[in-house]
């Protein structure tokens, strides 16, 4: 059921915040221009006159995007921000809210800002980061998938650092099928493989019970990316389990979730006629059986599946993810 489902993430979670917390505490009150992390602390920055001039800079920086080389005014930023983080992630944040022409450019300019060292960012501006860029990638309008883009890459760069507010954001969005919240969470899975582990089990929970929903091309690619990355994510754990700081978790608790997401997608979306859905889900064929092949009892249904993957050769289909999704097992 989906609230388990939320109970448990939120479970998962706290704990993985609480020691990120813990292990930062004591460095983020030390670094230059950001506010201190404990009660009490004394402000260690500038004084308001030059906080008023960097803000002011940076203000001005984004003014001129239009008529100067973008690349170079972000990298100018990202500078900035190597000192002054909250300053510029404040002025960000405004822009982002009001300035609607030119969102994309400075989700750009952002997530140039956050592939630096950002640990012990202020906790209001981390969650109105996650929740702003949630947003953007959630609207409806058929013409924003350039600023949808740029929300997303913005919350997998994000993730570095605080990979598991990023993560809960968007398996609380999950409820309902949303193409970027699936695109999203494929790349998290392939960007953080070994830290998405943890989450797989409900992500995949979350899948099933709205399977009857995915119905339209996009959204079943997109679903499909998701099992695709997710499951190359967790056949890496199976080989490397011990690098992770969480317990051992066992191969059951992976292919009881993936088994009813495999018969599903090649029982009803591998006949469909839409050629893209069904190159998405042969990509995520091979990936699902590495799982699935780690079940000791009979494989019928996965072997039923090769033996199509092997009539594809015979039909109009790009057969280069056939032959890898049959030469990886």
């Amino acid at each position: 059921a989906p609230h388990s489902v939320t109970i448990e993430v939120l479970f998962v979670a706290c704990l993985q915040m609480l020691c990120t917390y813990f292990c930062n505490v004591n460095t983020s009150s030390q670094v230059p221009g950001r506010s201190p992390s404990l009660p009490g602390a004394q402000w260690p920055g500038p004084s308001i006159s030059k906080i008023s001039g960097v803000y002011n800079e940076v203000v001005s920086l984004l003014a001129h995007m239009d008529d100067q080389d973008k690349g170079k005014i972000a990298l100018r930023i990202a500078f900035i921000a190597e000192t002054k983080l909250t300053i510029v992630l404040t002025v960000l944040l405004e822009k982002l809210q009001k300035d609607e022409q030119n969102r994309i450019d400075i989700y750009c300019v952002l997530e140039k800002v956050l592939q630096q060292d950002t640990q012990g960012l202020e906790r209001r501006l981390l969650k109105k980061i996650i929740t702003l860029a949630s947003n953007h990638m959630t609207e409806t309008q058929e013409a924003r998938n350039e600023l949808k883009v740029a929300a997303s890459n913005t919350l997998v760069t994000l993730a570095r650092c605080y990979f598991s507010d990023v993560m809960l954001e968007l398996v609380y969005r999950l409820e309902l099928p949303e193409e970027f919240i699936f695109i999203t969470l494929g790349n998290l899975s392939s960007a953080y493989a070994l830290k998405c582990i943890p989450f797989v089990g409900m992500i995949l929970k979350v899948m099933i019970s709205m399977l009857e929903l995915v119905k339209d091309s996009r959204m079943r690619q997109a679903f499909c990316g998701v099992l695709e990355k997710c499951s190359r994510a967790v056949n890496v754990y199976f080989m490397n389990w011990e690098k992770c700081p969480f317990p051992r978790m066992g191969e059951s608790q992976f292919w009881k979730n993936i088994l009813p997401l495999y018969c599903h997608v090649t029982s009803n979306w591998l006949s469909c006629e839409e050629l893209e859905v069904k190159q998405a889900v042969i990509k995520a064929l091979g990936p699902m059986m590495g799982i699935l092949l780690h079940k000791k009892e009979p494989q019928n249904p996965i072997f039923k599946e090769i033996s199509w993957l092997l009539e594809q050769y015979k039909e109009e289909t790009d057969v280069f993810h056939v032959t890898k999704c049959c030469c990886s097992h």
